[in-house]
């Protein structure tokens, strides 16, 4: 039997040694006329679009980043270290707050979120990166394809190639910005959690130092109360300052029950940092024990800049929006289309006996000559690609206005905190020097509960400034991006559901 092949000049299947006649030459002369201006107009198409192709890039940015920061710290220090992994909560020595970050970046709920996100853009990668690979089908029944002659029975492989290679190209690239987009999000997350870990945990042990204070200055307070009802009894204490002192003995117990709800949400947010439920949590260390005095370590701005997890977002998300318009403009491009099918079929006409070879080839060349909408998606992407860069510019802005407003936070706050660490000090002297006149008689014990009350009252005072400058602390490392690569120790920490990190 004659083998068949797809001809060139029509659709039809021909025997090889048919000839193409006159008219056939002729109708192929035109069809080449047909081409050539379908070709012009595409070039036309192209140089029309590649004149607003291309869009914003960080290079457009027209804003000096100083070389130093504006506000001022006197324990700030700029170092060469690299910060991203510097584990900065371990300078106050607390096993429990590192066990804590630790099992945070191991177990966290939403960096396991963060991190699945990263899986799948790097599937999208990989699914743009397997367009360059051609499609394979196997086929196998029973045809009645007219142009094989109705076969009967076909066995065959039919492989296919179709790509745009401007277009795959440029998908790639945006797939791959968007990935490092993803991967910018997950060391966000991680910066948040290590801040939120690190603040709750300051908070719950500030909150349980507070309680301690309170109860210590309800206890002066009713026993004050308790003196002032006796003399007050006895003639000797008018019944106003009675009632002042109840009034404030009761004001005390109220703030009390407001710190115990406190104490709970904060042990409680720990938890749930690390996945697991509600449940008690014992620190290693007390509040007063910790050390906010130490130096901060963090870096000139453009390395901050460059560190941080937003503006390494910002500045992805910037260049796949620049692709996006690549994207886009590729539809005018022509697209390459290689088919053929290769097997058996029956050995007669529809027949269910294999027997007979046949193969079948195509090679086509997809040209645009008219899509209008494509400009319209062009003029979408760079609008698109416009917002992103504003989106670059705004992120940049914050991050220097954040790590300004931090270190000026933190010098502020603690030199708050040393001015009444020195008037607590005077008035401890104030009640010493009371005490000793109380133990020689000279003044009553009332008068000497009163500096004493006044001494609980500052005590209270200064645990909350002490959080106040402790959460500058943990604000300042999170705007200056430090210790969010650091690899948590999981040695006796079962790490079975654990994402790699």
């Amino acid at each position: 039997m004659t083998k068949h092949r797809r001809g060139y000049y029509n659709n039809l299947i021909l025997s090889p040694d048919v000839k193409p006649h006159a008219s056939q030459m002729i109708a192929h002369k035109l069809s080449y006329n047909k081409w050539m201006k379908k070709i012009f107009i595409m070039i036309l198409s192209v140089l029309l679009a590649s004149c607003s192709l291309s869009g914003y890039t960080p290079d457009d940015l027209a804003l000096d980043i100083p070389s130093t920061w504006h506000a001022s710290d006197e324990r700030y220090t700029n170092t060469e270290e690299d910060l991203v992994h510097l584990p900065w909560w371990q300078q106050f020595d607390d096993p429990t707050l590192n066990e804590l970050v630790d099992n945070a970046l191991l177990y966290n709920n939403t960096l396991q979120m963060a991190m699945a996100n990263v899986e799948a853009a790097a599937g999208e990668l990989k699914r743009v990166q397997l367009q360059w690979v051609p499609e394979v089908d196997a086929i196998g029944g029973y045809s009645s394809w007219p142009d094989l002659g109705f076969p009967g029975v076909v066995l065959a492989i039919v492989p296919r190639y179709a790509v745009n290679i401007f277009k795959q190209i440029k998908e790639q690239k945006k797939a791959g910005y968007e990935l490092n987009v993803s991967l910018a999000m997950r060391d966000g997350v991680r910066l948040a959690v290590i801040g939120q870990v690190t603040g709750s945990y300051f908070n719950y042990i500030s909150q349980i130092a507070q309680l301690e204070l309170l109860r210590t200055l309800e206890k002066d307070l009713s026993q004050w109360a308790d003196i002032a009802q006796h003399m007050h009894e006895g003639g000797l204490y008018p019944q106003m300052e009675v009632e002042q002192v109840q009034a404030a003995w009761r004001r005390v117990q109220a703030r009390e029950k407001v710190v115990q709800q406190n104490v709970v949400i904060s042990q409680n947010a720990l938890h749930y940092l690390i996945n697991e439920a509600p449940g008690s949590l014992t620190p290693t260390r007390t509040f007063a024990e910790l050390n906010g005095q130490e130096m901060i370590i963090g870096a000139l701005p453009f390395n901050v800049i460059e560190n941080r997890p937003d503006m390494q977002q910002a500045a992805q998300e910037l260049a796949a929006s620049n692709e996006g318009i690549g994207v886009a403009f590729s539809h005018l491009l022509p697209t390459i289309e290689l088919r053929g099918a290769y097997g058996d079929i029956a050995t007669t006409p529809s027949g269910w006996e294999l027997g007979q070879y046949f193969d079948f080839n195509e090679f086509l060349l997809q040209v645009p000559v008219l899509k209008a909408s494509v400009y319209g998606e062009i003029a979408k992407t760079k609008g698109l690609n416009k917002a992103s860069f504003y989106r670059y510019t705004d992120t940049l802005l914050r991050v220097l206005r954040d790590v300004n407003n931090d270190l000026s936070a933190h010098d502020l706050y603690t030199k708050r905190l040393a001015n009444l660490v020195t008037a607590e000090q005077h008035t401890r002297e104030v009640y010493n020097l009371n005490n000793e006149l109380y133990q020689r008689g000279i003044i009553s014990y009332l008068a000497l509960i009163e500096v004493r009350i006044l001494l609980h009252e500052l005590a209270i005072e200064v645990n909350q400034y002490k959080l106040d400058q402790f959460m500058t602390i943990v604000n300042l490392y999170q705007d200056l991006a430090v210790g969010y690569n650091y690899a948590p120790d999981t040695k006796g920490l079962d790490i079975s559901d654990a994402e790699d990190i």
